[in-house]
């Protein structure tokens, strides 16, 4: 979030190639600390809805590790597939 100085790379004896190294960051603006902010808080509320939900009150305590694994998976798969995101090699 806050700007940071960057660093040289380092040059190779023989091949005069430069690796590592890292450009200076600028940092994030205002706008992109509120947005990232606001996007954390509706997080935090989603979770609160999602773990508070009746639904949970239903599942067997037994189960509910697993059925939480599944409810992740499904819903993972499905937000992959809306947005046309393919799965990392």
């Amino acid at each position: 979030m806050e700007p940071l100085p960057g660093w040289p790379g380092t040059e190779h004896p023989h091949t005069g190639e430069v690796s590592g190294g890292r450009e200076a960051s600028p940092g994030w603006t205002e706008e992109e600390k509120e947005a990232v902010d606001r996007l954390r808080a509706r997080c935090l509320e989603l979770a609160v809805e999602v773990s508070g939900h009746p639904f949970w009150g239903q599942v067997e305590t037994e189960k509910a590790a697993m059925t939480r694994s599944e409810l992740k998976q499904v819903t993972r798969a499905a937000a992959a597939a809306a947005l046309d995101v393919a799965e990392a090699a």
